[in-house]
C-alpha cells in the first residue's frame, strides 16, 4: 500500500511531466524545422538476387543492385549516373494467402559514405510494391544519419525515395 505522501509525490511529479511535455514536443518540433534534410532519390538494378522460387516462413535471401541517380544541372542533365552499391538481406517472417511479409536490412555504399535502412514489407511475388523504410544509420557524411522514406520494388529494380535527417 502507498502511503498517502508517497501517492502525493507521484501525482505531483506526473502532474508535472505532463504539464511540460507540450513544451518539449513543441521544441523538438522547432528543432527538426531548423535541420536540413537530404533527399536522396536512387534506383537500384539487382546483379545477385539469391531470392528463391517459393519462398516459405522462415526463408532469408540475400540481393546485391547497384545504384543509379539522375544527373539534375550540368552537362549530362537527365541521364543516369552509377551512385554506389548496395546489399539487402531480407527474411520471410510470413508466407499466407499468395503475400509474402519479409524484414530486411539494406546498406547502401555512397559516395558519400552507408545508408542503413530497415523495413518490414507485405508483398505479392512479381507485382510491384511501395513501402516505407526507415533510415537507422550510417557513416561517413551519414554518420549521424536518421529518417524515412519509400522504397519501391518493382522486378529487378529498386526505387528509393528517402529524406535523410542529421
Amino acid at each position: 500500500m502507498i502511503n498517502s505522501a508517497a501517492r502525493g509525490a507521484v501525482v505531483a511529479a506526473l502532474t508535472t511531466a505532463l504539464a511540460l511535455l507540450p513544451a518539449a514536443a513543441a521544441q523538438a518540433e522547432q528543432s527538426d524545422k531548423d535541420n536540413d534534410i537530404e533527399k536522396v532519390v536512387l534506383t537500384g538494378v539487382n546483379v545477385v538476387d539469391t531470392t528463391p522460387e517459393h519462398i516459405h516462413t522462415g526463408d532469408s535471401w540475400v540481393t546485391h543492385l547497384n545504384l543509379y541517380t539522375a544527373k539534375a544541372k550540368g552537362k549530362g542533365k537527365g541521364k543516369v549516373a552509377y551512385a554506389g552499391d548496395g546489399e539487402a538481406e531480407c527474411s520471410a517472417v510470413r508466407v499466407a494467402d499468395g503475400e509474402v511479409t519479409t524484414q530486411c536490412t539494406r546498406v547502401l555504399r555512397l559516395k558519400k559514405g552507408t545508408l542503413t535502412l530497415s523495413d518490414m514489407i507485405t508483398y505479392r511475388p512479381h507485382e510491384p510494391v511501395t513501402a516505407k523504410t526507415g533510415i537507422i544509420g550510417g557513416t561517413g557524411h551519414y554518420r549521424s544519419a536518421y529518417g524515412d522514406g519509400y522504397i519501391t520494388l518493382h522486378g529487378p529494380h529498386t526505387h528509393l525515395k528517402l529524406n535523410v535527417d542529421e
